[in-house]
C-alpha cells in the first residue's frame, strides 16, 4: 500500500514564504509507523521555485504525478486560504485516475465535511478534525467505504449515499503521536536563499479554550487545550539537531502560554536538559503571561513571541469575545524587549460593529507597540471563516469583494477557481467581503495595506503628526489615497511597493499635503476642523 500527500499551492505567487506542511509529515509519522509508503507533494514549495504556471501546465504536471504516483490513495490537507486549488487538484486527478481514492482533511474540509460531498461528486471522503487515528483506521480496513462509514469523524460517499459518523474524539495524550516523518521531504529546499528564512516547526500541542467570534480554532480542536510532554517536546529539537543541524524552532500552538502550570514545568526542564541552548519562538495571548514568566521562558531559550491583539479598541475587545485588557500588556512587551525577544503583534480591520474611531484605536494603539520596538506589526482584512460565530451571522450576507480577500489570495491562474468560488460562497467564505456599515470591500483592502506602511514603515513620523494634528487614521488614509492616485504611485497594486519606497513617498505627501498648505485649519473650538480644498473630510 501507498499513499500520496499533497499540500495544495497555499501563500501568494510573490511572496518569499511558504505553507510548511507540518500535518502531513505528521500523518507521515502515522504511515512510517504502520509500515505503509508515503510520499508527499509540495505544490507550494514547488511553485516558489518554478514560478507561477498556467492552468495547462499545472495540469501536465499533476497527470505525470498521478499516472506515475504508484498509488491510487490521494490525501490532501486543506485550511481556507488553499481550499479552492484542493478541490481542483481533486478534480484534476479523478480526471487522471477515474477510480483514485481523493480523501480531503484539515482546518476546512472540517468545519464542511457533508456539503463538501455533496458539492464535489469527485471528492470521495472527508476527514474531520484530528486526523491521526482516523488514518491508522483507515490503513487498518484497507480503505474499504462500508468500514470508512463506521470511523468516528469520517465522511464518506457510498454510491449516491453520504454517511458521516460522529466526531473524532481528540488524542488525549499528545506523546501518543508518533514522531513526524522529516525523511518526506528535503528540509533543505525550504530554506533555499530565495525564501523567506523561519525557524523549523516542531507541534508542541493543540487548542484554544477561548470564544473568539471570528476564530475557527476552537472548531478543529474543541476548545481542549493539550500539550506535548517538554520531553517529548525536546526528543523532536534533538532529532532535527542531529539530523539537520537545527538550533532554532518555531512551536506549534495557538497559545503555548494558556497553562502556567505547564510553563512552569517545560521551563524547569529545559534549565536542566537544554544542553544546546535551543532557541524557540511561540505564540501567546497577552492575558496569559505575565513578567516572571517571560523571564523564565528567555532563560531558557525564548527567542520569539507572537501576539494576537486583533483589535486596539476596548470597546470591539468586547464585541469579538477577545477579552483582553491593553493596560496587562505594555509592561510584559517592554520587558520582552529589554530582552531582546523578537515580538510580532497581529491587528484585523473590518469587524462590522466597527467605527471610524475603532479604526483610529487600532491602528494608534499598533504605532504605540511599533515605537516601543515591536518587530513586526501584522494587519489583516476580516475573513469569515466556516463554522465560526462570525459565519453564522454573515454568511447570507457575503458580497463579491472588489479584488482577492488578504486572507486567502491563492488563485495560481486557473479560471476555474474564480468560477468556484463565485458559485459557492457558503464554502469558500474567506474569498468574499464581510459587510460593512461604512467601508466598502475596496475601502477595507487599501486601508489594511495603508495601516500596514504607516505602522511598519513610518510609525514615529506618523503618530506625531495624528496627535500634534489631531487627525484621524480613517482621514490620512482619505488625503494620501487620493494623492497617491493623483501620482500614479502604486502603493496598493503591487506587491513589490516597499516600505522604503513608501517613506519617501510619505515625506513628500506630508509636505505636499500637511505642511504646504493643501488643509487649512481653521480653530473653531477646542476640537478644531481640517478641510481639503478638495473635499471636505474632517469634523
Amino acid at each position: 500500500m501507498k499513499i500520496c500527500l499533497i499540500n495544495p499551492p497555499t501563500t501568494a505567487p510573490w511572496e518569499r514564504r511558504v505553507y510548511f506542511p507540518m500535518a502531513l509529515i505528521t500523518l507521515g509519522g502515522v504511515l512510517k509507523k504502520l509500515g505503509v509508503e508515503a510520499a508527499l507533494w509540495d505544490f507550494d514549495l514547488y511553485f516558489k521555485k518554478a514560478g507561477n504556471t498556467t492552468e495547462a501546465g499545472f495540469s501536465r504536471l499533476l497527470k505525470a504525478g498521478v499516472v506515475s504516483a504508484g498509488t491510487k490513495i490521494f490525501g490532501i490537507s486543506s485550511l481556507c486560504s488553499n481550499f479552492p486549488m484542493a478541490v481542483w487538484i481533486s478534480k484534476k486527478i479523478k480526471e487522471y485516475c477515474p477510480d483514485a481514492l481523493i480523501i480531503l482533511g484539515g482546518p476546512q474540509p472540517s468545519s464542511i465535511p457533508t456539503q463538501i460531498l455533496e458539492q464535489f461528486d469527485f471528492i470521495d471522503v472527508v476527514a474531520a478534525g484530528e486526523g491521526e487515528v482516523t488514518l491508522e483506521e483507515m490503513v487498518r480496513c484497507n480503505f474499504d467505504r462500508a468500514a470508512l462509514a463506521e470511523i468516528p469523524g469520517v465522511a464518506v460517499r457510498i454510491g449516491q449515499e453520504i454517511k458521516f459518523n460522529t466526531k473524532r474524539p481528540l488524542v488525549a495524550d499528545m506523546d501518543d503521536l508518533p514522531m513526524p516523518d522529516w525523511s518526506l521531504l528535503d528540509l533543505k529546499e525550504y530554506y533555499a536563499p530565495h525564501l523567506e528564512k523561519f525557524p523549523t516547526p516542531v507541534e508542541v500541542g493543540r487548542g484554544c479554550p477561548y470564544n473568539c467570534t471570528f476564530c475557527s480554532t476552537a472548531l478543529m480542536w474543541q476548545k481542549d487545550f493539550r500539550v506535548k510532554s517538554p520531553r517529548r517536546i525536546l526528543d523532536e529539537m534533538e532529532l532535527l539537531h542531529r539530523e539537520y543541524d537545527i538550533t532554532e524552532f518555531e512551536f506549534v500552538h495557538d497559545n503555548f502560554t494558556t497553562s502556567k502550570k505547564f510553563v512552569g514545568e517545560f521551563c524547569d526542564f529545559m534549565e536542566r536538559e537544554n544542553t544546546k541552548n535551543f532557541l524557540w519562538h511561540a505564540a501567546s495571548r497577552t492575558d496569559c503571561l505575565d513578567i516572571p514568566r517571560l523571564e523564565k521562558m528567555h532563560a531558557v531559550g525564548l527567542k520569539g513571541l507572537f501576539f494576537g491583539i486583533e483589535t486596539g479598541s476596548e470597546r470591539m475587545q468586547k464585541v469579538i469575545k477577545k477579552g483582553l485588557q491593553f493596560d496587562r500588556f505594555e509592561p510584559i512587551l517592554r520587558r520582552a524587549n529589554e530582552l531582546e525577544i523578537v515580538v510580532t503583534t497581529a491587528f484585523i480591520l473590518g469587524f462590522p460593529d466597527e467605527e471610524a474611531e475603532d479604526f483610529d484605536q487600532t491602528v494608534r494603539r499598533a504605532l504605540h507597540y511599533k515605537n516601543l520596538d515591536t518587530r513586526w506589526v501584522v494587519f489583516s482584512k476580516l475573513a469569515a471563516l466556516t463554522g465560526t460565530d462570525l459565519y453564522r451571522n454573515y454568511v447570507d450576507k457575503l458580497t463579491t469583494p472588489s479584488g482577492l480577500s488578504v486572507f486567502s489570495p491563492q488563485y495560481y491562474g486557473l479560471p476555474y477557481i474564480n468560477d468556484l468560488i463565485k458559485k459557492h460562497p457558503d464554502l469558500f467564505s474567506s474569498f468574499y467581503h464581510v459587510p460593512h456599515r461604512l467601508f466598502s470591500s475596496e475601502f477595507l483592502g487599501k486601508f489594511v495595506q495603508f495601516a500596514s506602511l504607516l505602522v511598519n514603515g513610518n510609525p514615529k513620523t506618523t503618530l506625531m503628526i495624528m496627535e500634534n494634528l489631531r487627525i484621524g487614521v480613517v482621514e490620512l488614509f482619505s488625503l494620501w489615497d487620493d494623492w497617491a492616485l493623483e501620482r500614479d504611485i502604486p502603493c496598493f497594486r503591487h506587491h513589490s511597493y516597499s516600505y522604503e519606497r513608501f517613506r519617501k513617498d510619505f515625506a513628500a505627501f506630508l509636505n505636499d499635503v500637511i505642511f504646504k498648505g493643501a488643509i487649512a485649519m481653521t480653530h473653531g473650538g477646542s476640537e478644531g476642523k481640517f478641510e481639503s480644498s478638495g473635499h471636505a473630510i474632517f469634523s
